[in-house]
């Protein structure tokens, strides 16, 4: 049920990125640093068990996106976009692990 209601939102937040015309590099790394944010949250507030289960795997491992992530990188690649695929990477990586220690932080204290 929690992978089945991360993929839901990662849709939206898809459509909208399409409806508002940003790069779909955008909802990704949107729904990438959202889900690890919410990863962090769920280690901090749930002890291991059943919601943190749900939340983590389920809801975060429906929700975020690396194979799209590493489509994406790829396809810039290829285009010969080194620079961009190497901020998009680079970029990515940092703020997702700062998003899991931010959302670990809030919520630890």
């Amino acid at each position: 049920m929690g992978g089945a209601l991360g993929s839901m939102v990662r849709y939206g937040i898809s459509m909208l990125a399409a409806a508002m015309a940003w790069s779909p590099l955008w909802g990704t790394l949107t729904a990438n640093v959202m889900g690890s944010f919410l990863i962090g949250i769920g280690f901090a507030a749930f002890n291991q068990g059943s919601w943190q289960l749900f939340l983590t795997v389920g809801v975060c491992g429906g929700f975020t996106t690396f194979s799209t992530f590493s489509s994406q990188s790829l396809s810039l690649m290829d285009q010969g976009r080194m620079g961009m695929a190497m901020l998009y990477i680079l970029g990515s990586v940092a703020v997702c692990i700062a998003s899991v220690w931010l959302g670990k932080v809030l919520f630890t204290h």
